[in-house]
């Protein structure tokens, strides 16, 4: 997940009062706590105010234990059991009536464990000490005055009377604290945003309970920032002080902060939407407006929402009905097979309401039913439908070999748009297209005006109404995914900077083919892993529940969102993530050992001189082979500099004196090689794809 905020910058934060719904900003600050978000001020009322301090005291165990362990008689002088048959609703009406009126006669509730708490909880020299400013509001009865009070305005000694002059809400028993009485904060302003703005601070954290009390109007500067963490379910009373109620809520903001951290996605769950809007728009397409209409009213969603929306709120809602739990953060993927397992689990499926047999069957039609999907990366594609392409491109192999023609697809033709020259990838979708009997119309950067003349835009508009698919090798993936926005037919992705998916089925097949099995499977990626080969293979493994290993520089490791949304994949199927500089830990018992080129042609020499010096300890040589297990693979996408038999292997000799790069001539061509394999293969997955999102 991407961190919105900036962890370079300091935050001050806003704590409103709520009583007992106090414990969610505990649960919020731990979130921030763990994202590593540096706060420098606070501002709070009542029980924010409290909070408040915890904070600056930096001793968030403390915070949480005294949370999670509250009773109604740490706060009030009242019974335990009795509250609690309150709030449960079993106590008779004129027995709360007659409680009440003793309260009142006896001048209010009697909060002295609340005093008590406060000075076992406050630790003021630290606070002072803590380098955080802190502010807490309150009402001065006697003075009939708001008081907007910082460290420097309160006494020395003085900091926890004033805390529980914050807190003092209306019908508690009010005491004088040096000669004067005061009553909550919140009453007057239960949100002290100003009291940060005031003293200009502008990046600013809300964590509101919305508890009752006056929330003034702040003018912010144009160049404030607020960010705000808000529940969307009751937090209960406020003076529902309660163990059990205090760590639900804890719980719920934590979550709801990391929604705020993270831009989570979700009404109800918490959901890290990986997916582009074509993703969902393929999901949908079934559905007649008609049906996405009467999906919309009974979901309560206004009319004329995205595929994307009424997805969400259909998944959601069936993980409601389906009891998910709720709080934990799950991608799309993970939420989807949730609902979808404990649908089948059901004994009877006929008594669940029509929204949820529809999504069912969204689930289904798509799961093995790739018709009009595009193929961009392998995040959009779930373990089984990964492994349907492996399976249909081994079939598509056997087929070939044995002559048996598939080429229903006569009278259709395809337009290969190459930013990117290549052999393989270009043979492989000529080969494959016209072995199914289809047209090919080839565009390379000299025979079109793509990006010149026309945008990519208008060109998918324009190519779309004469091709029934489109594929494209070239630069940005924002470039593939906007001819799959507009183009209205199949998109493949024959290379990009950041993913190369058809390539990775050619690597699954090719190892399937050699050691019986992908789950389990050690592959080790050696060179430089932050570009398409790296990045795709990380995504392929951890999908497939593989053993992915990148060994190299730390300065050539993937990037760090896409290391974590590999992780999490990879702790749903059994798969792992290693990121190591240490080849002999690297490449111990490797099942594949992967490499690929280390500088693009056109690189200027600089970078050429760099690489090989970084790299030059990750070649792929006799030693490292001979650390993997005895059956290890080697693997290699094409072109491989391992020998002088090109021209610019020559000219790598010539300039930096190296015979041999990312692999040595001796690997490349040993037994343990199947480069040409994996060639071969390009073909027969990319005929699998091909075949797969056109339909039969």
């Amino acid at each position: 997940m991407k961190l919105l905020l900036d962890r370079k910058k300091e935050y001050g934060v806003v704590l409103d009062g709520g009583g007992a719904r106090g414990t969610y900003q505990i649960g919020a600050w731990k979130a921030l706590k763990e994202a590593g978000i540096r706060i420098h001020a606070v501002a709070g009322t009542s029980v924010g105010a409290l909070n408040g301090a915890l904070i600056c005291m930096d001793d968030l165990k403390k915070a949480q234990d005294i949370w999670k362990s509250m009773t109604f008689s740490k706060v009030m002088n009242v019974d335990d059991g009795w509250m609690e048959g309150l709030f449960e609703r079993e106590h008779k009406v004129k027995d709360v009536l007659s409680q009440i009126w003793s309260v009142v006669t006896a001048g209010g509730i009697d909060v002295t464990p609340l005093k008590e708490l406060i000075h076992e909880l406050v630790d003021e020299e630290k606070i002072r000490q803590s380098g955080k400013e802190f502010y807490l509001l309150t009402f001065s009865l006697t003075d009939f005055k708001e008081l907007d009070l910082g460290l420097e305005d309160i006494p020395e000694g003085r900091l926890e009377d004033f805390l529980l002059a914050s807190a003092y809400l209306l019908g508690f028993k009010n005491e004088k604290m040096g000669g004067k009485r005061y009553i909550d904060g919140g009453v007057v302003n239960n949100v002290p945003l100003g009291s940060l703005v005031k003293r200009g601070c502008k990046d600013i954290i809300e964590i509101r309970i919305y508890g009752p009390g006056r929330e003034p109007r702040v003018k912010l500067p144009e160049d404030a920032q607020i960010y705000r963490i808000g529940p969307r379910v009751r937090l209960g009373s406020i003076l529902e002080f309660d163990g059990r109620k205090s760590r639900q809520n804890m719980k719920i903001g934590y979550y709801d902060a990391k929604r705020m951290l993270y831009g989570l996605e979700g009404l109800i769950y918490y959901i890290d939407q990986e997916h582009a809007e074509v993703w969902y728009e393929n999901r949908t397409k079934h559905l007649s407006e008609i049906e996405k209409a009467e999906l919309g009213l009974v979901l309560k969603l206004k009319p004329g929402v995205s595929d994307k929306l009424l997805y969400l709120a259909m998944l959601e809602a069936g993980a409601k009905l389906m009891k998910v739990p709720k709080y934990h953060i799950y991608t799309v993927d993970e939420l989807r097979e949730q609902v979808a397992k404990r649908y089948e689990e059901q004994a009877d499926q006929t008594e669940l309401p029509g929204f949820m047999h529809t999504l069912i069957r969204i689930e289904r039609d798509s799961k093995m039913n790739l018709k009009g999907r595009n193929f961009l990366t392998l995040k959009d594609f779930t373990p089984e439908e990964i492994t349907y392409l492996i399976d249909l491109a081994a079939d598509l192999k056997e087929k070939k070999k044995k002559g048996i023609p598939v080429d229903h697809y006569r009278g259709k033709n395809v337009a290969l748009i190459f930013e990117k020259t290549s052999t393989r990838t270009r043979c492989a979708f000529e080969v494959a297209a016209h072995d199914m009997g289809m047209g090919t119309t080839y565009l390379d950067p000299s025979g079109s005006q793509i990006g010149k003349k026309e945008s990519i835009e208008d060109t998918a508009r324009v190519l779309g109404r004469m091709f029934d698919g489109i594929e494209y090798r070239g630069y940005g993936q924002e470039i593939v995914e906007d001819l799959a926005k507009y183009a209205g037919v199949p998109v493949w992705n024959g290379l990009t900077n950041e993913y190369h998916p058809t390539q990775m089925l050619a690597d699954m097949l090719t190892v399937r083919e050699h050691l019986e099995h992908l789950k389990g499977v050690k592959f080790v990626y050696m060179g430089d892993a932050r570009y398409n080969m790296g990045n795709s293979l990380m995504v392929t493994c951890a999908k497939l529940g593989m053993d992915f290993v990148a060994c190299t520089s730390k300065k050539y490791f993937p990037n760090e969102e896409l290391v974590d949304y590999c992780k999490k994949v990879a702790a749903g199927t059994g798969a792992s993530i290693t990121l190591t500089e240490d080849v002999a830990e690297g490449t111990k018992d490797a099942d594949v050992i992967y490499t690929d080129v280390w500088v693009s042609m056109g690189e200027p020499d600089e970078v050429w001189a760099e690489r090989l010096r970084d790299l030059m300890p990750y070649q792929v040589n006799k030693a490292a082979m001979a650390n993997a297990k005895p059956t290890a693979i080697f693997m290699h996408c094409l072109p491989a500099f391992h020998d002088l038999k090109t021209k610019i292997g020559k000219e790598v000799y010539e300039k930096f004196g190296y015979s041999e790069l990312e692999v040595t001539d001796e690997v490349f061509e040993s037994e343990q090689s199947v480069v040409f394999d994996e060639a071969e293969n390009r073909m027969h997955t990319i005929k699998a794809v091909m075949l797969a999102t056109l339909g039969e």
